[in-house]
């Protein structure tokens, strides 16, 4: 079976795709943590501050170098913005109350179903908010319910009454869940976070990792691994670099750094590609296969919208984004920069649609808050000025509540987004790992 391709939100509905496709087809803690809490919990305060005064089986192919060239000036890091802290508070608190419940976060859009994307959001979420609490209530759920496909990793889809829905992984959740664990190792300092991330970090590279035509690459899950025509299936959406390297500097057991390398490859094959025969804007797509042999990139049909610009690439920007701001990679700013058809689009109409095909023209033409929380990582490294309007545009999606929400209140999808969207721009996030 091929998993149930998570489409979720009311957002993706709007894209023209059902909530849920399923098709056939044959996923010793080293502390050094405190200056990092120190600052997250210095944000905390600020945010307090600002809220009193009235202002969230893969074989392993040999290693290469990872090229960084040499360093330019550096994108500003966002400056701490104590409004859009204070903002952050407000909705996490709200978002717990609305989509958490006993450690479950639900999709009121979809049933209440729950995914491992959804709780891996909740990590990250939390541990950037030193919000143990939460935390702990996510990930016991988490390993109840979603660990159970006899590995270390994640079943994708979880409803009620049945249970799992989708024993397939989807990678980005298993990467992120990985991350979550490593940062609240540091923030709550202890091991045993480590040790279950070291887990799902080993089955990762053995489930969701392909050797492919002499590079190791992520693919879309343990599914999208064993995809045979036209070949495993790509997300490009699900890159994470930043992670791959928190990842190698605490598994030396695989090497995560030419994941790095080939996520820049693959972003750059996959954007420039002419999937749907015609040229490429220099948007990313949904989804894409890869030749094993060759690395020749195809569309991969099954998936209804592959090819769009829409509610699952959108996220590329804001990932690379982080590396560039994190890491000061070369590779993430030039493709930022290279890539310029969404500064294009909002220098003439000042604003930018929901969903583009690959060629730029407009699939689905109205404004979405979820997109820009994506988008402005394109604009933070190569529009700063830029990307201050389209912050405030975020910003303007704010509702106080109670509970505080963004847009939708029911659509957990946008919540997520143009929160991680807001806390990128507003200097929230930090490599809690230590870099």
């Amino acid at each position: 079976m091929y998993p149930a391709i998570l489409l979720p939100y009311s957002s993706r509905l709007r894209e023209g795709r059902p909530a849920i496709r399923c098709m056939h087809h044959d996923r010793a803690l080293r502390v050094r943590g405190a200056p990092r809490l120190r600052v997250a919990r210095a944000l905390a305060g600020l945010a307090v501050a600002a809220l009193t005064a009235g202002c969230g089986n893969a074989a392993t192919v040999s290693p290469t170098t990872t090229q960084v060239a040499p360093s330019r000036a550096a994108p500003p890091s966002p400056a701490v913005d104590a409004a859009v802290l204070a903002v952050l508070r407000q909705t996490w608190a709200g978002y717990k109350q609305t989509f958490i419940q006993g450690g479950r976060v639900l999709d009121p859009t979809r049933g209440g179903i729950t995914t491992s994307e959804g709780q891996s959001y909740a990590l990250l979420r939390a541990v950037w908010m030193d919000d143990r609490t939460t935390f702990d209530a996510v990930w016991h759920w988490t390993v109840s319910n979603l660990q159970v496909r006899g590995d270390a990793l994640f079943a994708s889809l979880w409803g009620s009454p049945d249970g799992v829905r989708d024993h397939n992984t989807a990678s980005d959740a298993d990467s992120d869940i990985a991350l979550a664990l490593l940062f609240a190792a540091r923030t709550f300092n202890d091991s045993s976070y480590r040790s279950s991330a070291m887990k799902v970090l080993a089955d990762m590279w053995r489930l969701d990792v392909a050797p492919i035509a002499g590079m190791n690459v992520l693919t879309g899950g343990n599914w999208a691994t064993a995809e045979q025509s036209p070949g495993p299936v790509i997300n490009p959406s699900y890159f994470s670099p930043y992670a791959y390297r928190v990842f190698a500097r605490e598994d030396s057991a695989h090497p995560w750094t030419t994941l790095i390398d080939s996520s820049y490859t693959m972003l750059d094959r996959c954007t420039g590609a002419p999937l749907d025969g015609a040229a490429s804007a220099g948007l990313p797509p949904n989804w894409c296969a890869i030749s094993r042999s060759t690395g020749q990139i195809t569309s991969f049909p099954q998936i209804s919208g592959a090819d769009n610009y829409g509610y699952d690439a959108f996220r590329v920007m804001w990932r690379v984004a982080v590396d560039a701001v994190w890491n000061n990679e070369q590779r993430a700013r030039d493709y930022l920069t290279r890539n310029d058809f969404l500064r294009t689009r909002w220098s003439s109409a000042q604003r930018i649609e929901a969903v583009y095909a690959h060629d730029g023209s407009v699939a689905s033409g109205y404004e979405d808050p979820t997109i820009y929380g994506g988008d402005i990582g394109n604009f933070l490294v190569a529009d700063p000025a830029t990307a201050r309007l389209i912050q405030q545009r975020l910003m303007t999606s704010f509702h106080a509540g109670p509970p505080a929400y963004f847009g939708d209140t029911n659509n957990y999808f946008e919540q997520n987004w143009v929160w991680f969207g807001l806390a990128l721009s507003g200097g929230a996030l930090t490599d809690l790992d230590g870099g």
